[in-house]
């Protein structure tokens, strides 16, 4: 690792090298003046990151330099209290004692312990230092904090400012024990460079707020004394400061372990944008939801977004799962800047737009033409380019309206509009465009010939589109799919009254009258259902064979089970193998026995020589793509 240039850190900045994954160096992070977040899912690489900065940071001396130290606080940084509160050691092993922690030989290098026995050593050490963390937790709580020494180590009491006395630690909810580490360490001005692992841990969403506020209040350039580098991973909205543009640069943002993690440049031109900038400063909580995704789905409303989980729901496509986020966006005009925020943070985000984000305006196409793979996309249905073919159909439509005029006129009224505040010359072009992609036969003689013939063009557009994640609802809006009993009351009403029919709906209607949300789903969240099918079928495959291996007419039921576990170990817990076989046949019968795998087509009965590869599909099928 080369050491860091004096100018790398001029300006409170530090470029901390990731460690090598698989071979490869995995990236770089640019440590930012005051606080530097990292969000990502589970697995994704955070915490290893967070460790690399840490060694960046010793083996560089920067912060030594300016007399201070590193401190790293682990996501299990309360664990030498758990033997206290809780059996975590083995059964009914909770230790009765006061709880004590750390030995006073630990002063010398407290920062070193990665729990908060380091930073109780430090309160213990320093008047001052106490007393700024006991003035929050008495405004908080009405917790004031004693720290004695015992044989077995420091022992933090606490007292209640309500008249109830004083009590050890052991009492203490987590979240309290929590606070009083997260905020020693945070008010601590010998430490330069404070690293948190999930600061959220055992914390009121209230608190957290109330911990970053802290954060933000000491982050800053750690040539000043009265300020830190304050570097945290995190899986909390509330720990996400993003009200402007100039905080973007601030998050790093992680989806896999061997990807290099995103980090936008404060250079980068897009954050120049008016839309963009509008857009930080009202962002809300669902939008700081999605910066913890992997995929983002943009929707146009709070309707959209109960009818594309409810129904991701019932199909068993798990959007959770997938690490994939549902966000509703205020009306079509957002669509492109929303997404290039995601595609800023280097998420894979589509969109489910209502059919007026394509017959009123090419705004959307232009920017969903503009993005990687659009050409090609384009290139695989023959046309020159997404927008080219926009252009000649939106023209086309226009001349389709004129000609066929008289159709046209007869039919729109009774096409169910979703925009009726809209001016009728736009409502009219919107429910023919509906009309023409919904059911183009409909319309009479001549005129549906050519709406065939305009809907089979469309069709290729929107599958392009599809192609980069661009989808539209072609029914016009999420409204025009429910059921007869679902379109009253206001909006959000009409479609939890619509998503609570989806449970005594069969999904094969569901695919059919939704085909178009559930392709823009199975974009978003591409992974299949969780099946656990896929696991019970080649277990009890290769135990079938085995056990019809080794098998007589005469062969007890223990020795068969004898066989299968032989074979496949402890899943054969699961099945219960029964000798049912005659004189002529060999015959087995088997049962799931364990409650967590109940099937209605168990028991099922198998003879040598059928063929199991034809049988199990059909007991054990697998979940639909």
């Amino acid at each position: 690792m080369e050491p860091v240039k004096e100018d790398d850190t001029a300006q409170g900045r530090f470029s901390a090298p990731l460690e090598t994954i698989n071979g490869r160096q995995n990236g770089a992070i640019c440590v930012e003046p005051g606080l530097t977040i990292l969000v990502g899912p589970n697995g994704s690489g955070k915490t290893r990151a967070l460790r690399s900065i840490k060694k960046s940071l010793d083996e560089s001396n920067w912060i030594d330099r300016h007399g201070r130290k590193v401190r790293f606080l682990a996501a299990g940084r309360s664990s030498p209290f758990e033997g206290y509160r809780s059996s975590a050691i083995g059964p009914n092993s909770i230790q009765q004692d006061d709880a004590a922690v750390g030995h006073f030989s630990h002063r010398a290098s407290w920062w070193n312990i990665e729990s908060l026995t380091g930073d109780l050593i430090a309160l213990d050490a320093r008047a001052d230092l106490k007393m700024k963390v006991e003035a929050r937790l008495q405004q908080l709580f009405d917790r004031s904090l004693e720290l004695r020494w015992s044989q077995n180590g420091l022992s933090p009491h606490i007292s209640s400012l309500r008249g109830l006395g004083s009590y050890s630690a052991n009492h203490e909810a987590s979240g309290i024990l929590q606070l009083v580490g997260l905020l020693a360490a945070i008010h601590n001005d010998e430490i330069g460079a404070l690293i948190i692992d999930e600061p959220e841990i055992s914390l009121h969403p209230q608190h957290q707020a109330f911990v970053l506020e802290e954060m933000e209040r000491v982050a800053g350039d750690p040539a000043d004394s009265a300020r830190k580098l304050i570097i945290f991973a995190t899986h909390a909205p509330t720990l996400l400061p993003l009200r402007s543009e100039h905080d973007l640069p601030h998050f790093v943002f992680f989806n896999d372990a061997n990807q290099s993690p995103t980090q936008v440049s404060a250079d980068e031109s897009v954050l120049k944008g008016g839309k963009l900038k509008a857009l930080l400063t009202r962002i809300s909580a669902t939008h700081r939801m999605a910066m913890f995704a992997e995929r983002v789905m943009l929707v146009e409303g709070p309707s959209d977004e109960t009818i594309v989980t409810q129904l991701a729901r019932r199909m068993d496509w798990p959007l959770l799962a997938r690490n994939a986020q549902v966000l509703p966006v205020t009306g079509k005009g957002e669509f492109p800047e929303v997404a290039k925020l995601f595609r800023l943070m280097n998420k894979e985000v589509g969109v489910l737009a209502d059919l007026d984000a394509l017959s009123d305006d090419n705004g959307l196409v232009n920017f969903i033409s503009g993005l990687p793979g659009a050409t090609d996309a384009a290139l695989q249905y023959g046309a020159e380019s997404i927008v080219a073919l926009d252009g000649d159909l939106r023209t086309d439509l226009g001349t389709f309206m004129i000609k066929h005029r008289e159709a046209v006129d007869r039919l729109a009224p009774h096409y169910p509009d979703w925009s009726a505040d809209a001016p009728a010359e736009l409502v009219r072009r919107r429910v023919t465009l509906a009309r023409v992609l919904t059911m183009p036969d409909t319309f009479e003689g001549a005129a549906a010939d050519a709406a065939i013939a305009l809907s089979q063009r469309y069709t290729a557009l929107l599958q392009m589109l599809g192609k980069v994640g661009c989808f539209f609802l072609r029914a016009g809006a999420v409204e025009n799919y429910y059921g007869p009993d679902s379109n009253s009351g206001t909006k959000p009403a009409a479609a939890a009254s619509e998503a609570a029919t989806f449970g005594q709906t069969d999904r094969a209607t569901l695919k059919a009258r939704y085909a178009d949300v559930l392709n823009a789903i199975s974009y978003i969240a591409p992974g299949r259902a969780v099946d656990e099918n896929r696991v019970l079928r080649p277990k009890l495959g290769a135990a079938i064979t085995a056990v019809f291996q080794s098998m007589v007419n005469t062969t007890k039921n223990d020795e068969l089970n004898a066989t299968a576990r032989t074979t496949i170990g402890a899943s054969a817990e699961i099945f219960s193998f029964e000798n049912i076989s005659t004189a002529h046949e060999l015959k087995l019968r088997i049962v799931i026995v364990s409650p967590l795998f109940a099937r209605e087509n168990f028991p099922i009965e198998v003879s040598h020589g059928q063929n199991v590869n034809q049988i199990l599909p059909e007991a054990l099928a697998f979940a639909e793509a």
